[in-house]
């Protein structure tokens, strides 16, 4: 399922704007601003913001802050992002430090005294910490925490990048439904049948991707980037190698690209896996030094390009188009 019209047109404009004023990137154009009395989130991140657009539907607005085309862990809000944020009834952000500028905006409103409801959306997501990658073939079906601070993790620093798992996103949708339905009672049921429409697609696509890996006669992918499928490989029993720790500003040295050639010679690898929206040559010097047979997209999503707006791509449809053809050839499945 992509983008709404809505947040496809606040995403445009913000689009738009980035490329108008170095000093305002980001924000809504007029024509997407919400009607008067109208419900409004914002999301800090684009999947944030595909999660909030379907539990909110035609019932409230949804709008993303980040424009298209921009990594959303680098990118900077200017004022204009800033003001419509208190415009909103709903910000929609990940966790502490996962993108600072969101964390300034929380304490700006809070000093404020705004009206505006803020929800981590991992408040309710069972969390793991940074490098602990179950790899045994397991299901881990953990249960949930309700700390508000972004779920438990047993590794310490906890990996934010929950998505890559569509069960935890399911949790995630059910903490943006409540958060909707809190500031927006009155829509309270349709927020509910959204989430569970969503929550329903969520689980098929859990289930392709569960059969994918039960016919795969390989376990280990290697990404060149940074550690970014932890939740992939803690649900679904896989081992994801990258070249990098969880911070996409690593960069890789020359022993990570020694490790990742002889990952590639011990378990026979076909394929290097590379994100879209991250850069390229550390797969390309790969491909080229070790002979695999090519380099494949497997994304987190920190962002959205031209292509998959064009394409009304959401979260679901990139997981479903980009993300599992990868994991299959890559498995040899």
């Amino acid at each position: 399922m992509g983008l709404t019209r809505r947040q496809a047109l606040s995403a445009a404009a913000a689009a738009g704007a980035a490329g108008a004023t170095a000093g305002c990137l980001g924000g809504s154009a007029s024509e997407a601003d919400p009607a008067p009395g109208d419900t409004t989130a914002r999301s800090s991140f684009f999947v944030f913001g595909d999660v909030t657009d379907r539990v909110a539907g035609d019932a409230a607005t949804s709008d993303l802050l980040v424009p298209i085309g921009q990594h959303g862990h680098g990118w900077e809000p200017g004022p204009r992002v800033r003001e419509d944020v208190r415009r909103s009834e709903l910000f929609v952000h990940g966790m502490e430090g996962f993108q600072p500028w969101t964390d300034a905006i929380r304490r700006d409103l809070r000093a404020d005294g705004t009206d505006v409801t803020t929800v981590d959306i991992s408040a309710d997501v069972s969390l793991i910490g940074t490098g602990e990658h179950a790899s045994d073939g397991h299901d881990h079906d953990h249960e949930h925490s309700h700390d508000g601070e972004g779920g438990d993790s047993d590794g310490g620093t906890p990996d934010p990048h929950f998505w890559m798992d569509p069960l935890r996103t399911r949790d995630a949708a059910e903490t943006v439904r409540a958060a909707l339905a809190d500031v927006d009672p009155d829509n309270a049921e349709a927020y509910a049948e959204n989430a569970a429409a969503f929550g329903a697609d969520l689980e098929a696509l859990h289930e392709r991707i569960e059969s994918v890996v039960a016919a795969a006669s390989n376990d280990v992918i290697l990404v060149a980037g940074h550690d970014s499928f932890g939740y992939f490989a803690d649900r679904y029993g896989v081992t994801v190698e990258s070249l990098t720790d969880v911070s996409p500003d690593d960069r890789p040295t020359t022993r990570d690209i020694e490790r990742a050639q002889q990952l590639i010679d011990t378990h026979d690898l076909r394929y290097i896996c590379a994100d879209p929206l991250e850069p390229q040559e550390a797969a390309e010097q790969l491909a080229s030094e070790t002979g695999v047979e090519g380099v494949l997209p497997l994304t987190a999503m920190p962002g959205l390009t031209e292509a998959w707006s064009d394409d009304g791509w959401g979260y679901v449809s990139i997981m479903e188009t980009v993300n599992l053809p990868s994991v299959e050839r890559t498995l040899n499945a």
